[in-house]
């Protein structure tokens, strides 16, 4: 046995082990300024509506939802670790947060037209799990309850909340087989 051959049996196991993936550090993701702004108003505008406004406290409660799974989306847009595919479909669910022009337009309905957008959000990261390891997304996840419970509440509601017609339209453009 050559000195080279003897210095290799005497590496750690873990030398001699073929390269692999060690697990993931919490990676600190800061929001950046325009989605903490975004998140900020949002809550704030929620929170003033259903204040003045009254309306139904399941409602409000989905509502309230929808800072946090902008927030928790847009932080997977940030992370390095989330593929291109999954980083697309959080990227369609930021837009529709921010654009005007949706199945239920804020404009019209007032915070109410944010259901349909937590029910795009929910169905997004039904999608993204597909994809990306469950702790990463939780690394994410702000929320007051446990997220996965959250997207089965949602879902399990998503008929009631929007129609099952528009939930159909999400389902078919968020799953499509490829």
């Amino acid at each position: 046995m050559n000195e080279e051959q003897r210095h290799q049996d005497e590496r750690l196991p873990d030398e001699r082990m073929p390269a692999v993936r060690r697990p993931s550090e919490p990676v600190p993701v800061k929001l950046p300024e325009q989605h903490q702004r975004f998140y900020d108003k949002l809550r704030a505008k929620i929170e003033a509506f259903i204040r003045e406004k009254g309306g139904s406290e399941k409602a409000a409660a989905y509502i309230l939802l929808a800072p946090d799974l902008f927030v928790l989306l847009a932080r997977l847009l940030l992370d390095k670790r989330v593929g291109v595919q999954a980083k697309a479909v959080a990227g369609i669910a930021v837009a529709y947060f921010i654009t005007p022009i949706d199945f239920i337009p804020e404009a019209l309905t007032g915070t109410f037209g944010l259901l349909d957008d937590v029910v795009l959000a929910v169905y997004a990261l039904r999608r993204i799990l597909v994809d990306v390891d469950e702790a990463i997304v939780r690394e994410h996840w702000n929320g007051e309850e446990d997220l996965l419970q959250v997207i089965t509440k949602v879902v399990k509601s998503a008929d009631e909340l929007v129609g099952k017609k528009l939930v159909r339209k999400i389902e078919e453009t968020l799953f499509r087989k490829k």
